[in-house]
């Protein structure tokens, strides 16, 4: 018996590779979304893994959450070789966590910038072997959790440096405001002239104060690592992400919006006093832990 067989059109074969075509672009951007969402969660994570591993060095360091910054720079006045000294090195020597097994996964950089040519102390060789060895992050410290305040004695308004204030920060030393307001830790600002390893890096630490001793924190060296926007930040950033990770000195990690898409979370300082330009105030402690407020004035703690 001779059946009849009917093959495909032309044209019925375009009709479903154009159907196969729209439901593949309709399914990509949110399998892409869900996939950036399954990234920020692990990020959010080992940020959370940290803020426990801080916890944990402090109980067995007189309170200190740890013994400075990311900074091998000595000679400018910073804090010492980056396996020695510094919140990484804290958690990798004392056993708390391995910060460079714990990247953010949607950062841009891999590394920090203080392994390359802004640390002023490493060579490439050094380097990879301080990231093997687990002395890398793409995470920004806090300028309170390393340098805690200005220190009037000092005489010393190089707020980057250790001898200028009242060094790595202390349990209870924010009795005036609730730990869930102070940063620890932050996704990083990443710009492309910022060169480790033939890869982009992360700022160390944010710069503290703004236009004197007392002034609002600035934390332009935090910066968005999550999430993807139709606007590429062109120039120095060149990327498209659109929030940050923070740790908290209570444990808990928060998302904040780069609402100018700019890379950075900055100050307006068009304005008097000088505002968040991204931040919310009220979640993001920015002015003086002694007073658990911002001063008065930017020189005198009033």
């Amino acid at each position: 018996m001779h059946t009849d067989r009917r093959a495909f059109t032309l044209i019925e074969l375009l009709v479903v590779v154009a159907i196969i075509a729209v439901l593949i672009s309709i399914l990509l951007p949110s399998l892409s979304a869900a996939r950036e969402q399954a990234k920020e969660s692990v990020c959010k994570s080992g940020m959370r893994q940290l803020g426990i591993a801080f916890v944990s060095y402090s109980a067995d360091n007189r309170d200190f959450l740890c013994s400075g910054a990311f900074d091998p720079e000595v000679a400018a006045g910073r804090d010492g070789p980056v396996d020695k000294i510094g919140w990484v090195a804290d958690l990798v020597n004392g056993g708390y966590g391995r910060p460079g097994d714990q990247l953010c996964p949607s950062n841009p950089a891999r590394y920090n910038q203080k392994l390359g040519p802004d640390g002023k102390t490493y060579n490439d060789a050094q380097a990879a072997d301080l990231v093997k060895r687990g002395y890398n992050t793409n995470y920004t410290q806090a300028w309170y959790m390393a340098r805690s305040e200005w220190n009037p004695a000092s005489n010393d308004y190089n707020m980057r440096r250790v001898k200028a204030t009242f060094g790595p920060l202390k349990s209870g030393r924010w009795y005036r405001l609730s730990a869930s307001t102070i940063p620890m830790i932050g996704d990083g600002r990443t710009d492309i002239n910022d060169i480790v390893l033939g890869q982009r890096s992360v700022k160390t630490m944010t710069d503290g104060p703004f236009g004197g001793p007392y002034g609002p924190q600035s934390y332009d060296d935090f910066g968005p690592a999550h999430g993807t926007s139709t606007m590429w930040i062109f120039g120095q950033k060149d990327h498209n992400k659109l929030r940050a990770s923070v740790a908290f000195a209570d444990g808990h990690v928060d998302s904040f919006t780069d609402r100018d898409h700019d890379g950075e979370f900055g100050l307006d300082n068009s304005v008097a006093p000088p505002k968040q330009m991204d931040l919310n105030e009220s979640q993001v402690f920015d002015g003086v832990l002694s007073l658990g407020r911002r001063s008065e004035d930017a020189f005198e703690l009033r």
